[in-house]
């Protein structure tokens, strides 16, 4: 399985936190940036401008076969992805168990189909719903296959995610720094949560953000995830850590958004299974 090479590909180098710096805005590369993509419109409509007006042909005879050759196959594979995903969407399985149809999808029809959302007024939270049932989908046939061809996934190579709101909200006990802080007293569901991460030896962690979590993939570089928070959050959770699969499991919201709220155990469980199969195997696969 592919590592999870892009994530916080911008922060590679960061080694503090943002208190540790001083931070002063740099207007040399502001205005940089500003003349780049002022450059970069002003190129982009002079070739439209001028193809056009010029035509093909007259650059070079063979451009109009090699532009539309170039189109016919982007479209091609756009359909063939467009289909397949469809067809996943309505059996309920994926028909093309490929990292590179799910990047389509993640990277390409998603940004998309929110963009095509919004123009018709459609709810996007019933977009990203939509997303993050058909990615499930396709992670699990990646499994499926990957379990066929004898390669199986180490426990201590998957973390399970959860927002910080699923905890208690009077809780005086700081799970965030150690899950294992708590107590078990039974008011959420963190402490079965942690007796099933210690059932199948998983790391747990309890986030208090998207940026943290991004930076404990990072670190931990691990080979599959389980993340459990609000539809918006595992959208943009699962198009940052590409190409690492990720199971994403919507909340509960009894009492709204970010205030106690909660997780079926059964579905972390089901996740988990599905990672590992139905049973263990002795030798596990560890990528990298």
């Amino acid at each position: 399985m592919a590592k999870n090479r892009g994530l916080l590909n911008n922060e590679e180098e960061w080694k503090g936190s943002a208190e540790s710096v001083a931070y002063t805005p740099n207007r040399g590369v502001f205005l940089m940036l500003m003349a780049a993509s002022a450059a970069m419109v002003i190129g982009a409509g002079f070739i439209f401008w001028y193809v056009p007006t010029v035509g093909f042909k007259n650059i070079h005879p063979a451009l109009p076969y090699v532009i539309g050759a170039l189109f016919s196959g982007v479209a091609v594979f756009v359909l063939i992805g467009a289909l397949g995903i469809s067809i996943a969407l309505i059996r309920g399985s994926s028909i093309f168990p490929s990292p590179r149809f799910r990047g389509l999808l993640v990277k390409f029809f998603l940004p998309l189909m929110v963009f095509a959302g919004g123009l018709l007024k459609i709810p996007r939270i019933k977009i990203e719903r939509a997303f993050i049932d058909l990615n499930n989908r396709m992670v699990k046939a990646l499994i499926n296959k990957m379990i066929k061809s004898g390669k199986r996934f180490s426990p201590d190579r998957i973390v399970i995610l959860m927002p910080h709101c699923i905890q208690y909200d009077n809780c005086k006990i700081k799970v965030t720094r150690d899950v294992k802080n708590c107590v078990g007293c039974g008011r959420c569901e963190i402490g079965g949560l942690v007796a099933l991460a210690e059932r199948y030896n998983i790391n747990l962690f309890v986030l208090t953000g998207g940026t943290v979590a991004r930076r404990k993939l990072y670190d931990l570089r691990p080979s599959a995830v389980i993340a459990v928070a609000c539809e918006r959050d595992l959208t943009s959770g699962v198009q940052d850590a590409y190409p690492l699969p990720v199971i994403a499991i919507v909340n509960k919201r009894p009492r709204g958004y970010c205030l106690e709220t909660g997780v079926e155990i059964d579905d972390v469980s089901q996740a988990i299974k599905d990672l590992l199969g139905e049973s263990m195997a002795p030798a596990a696969y560890n990528p990298g």
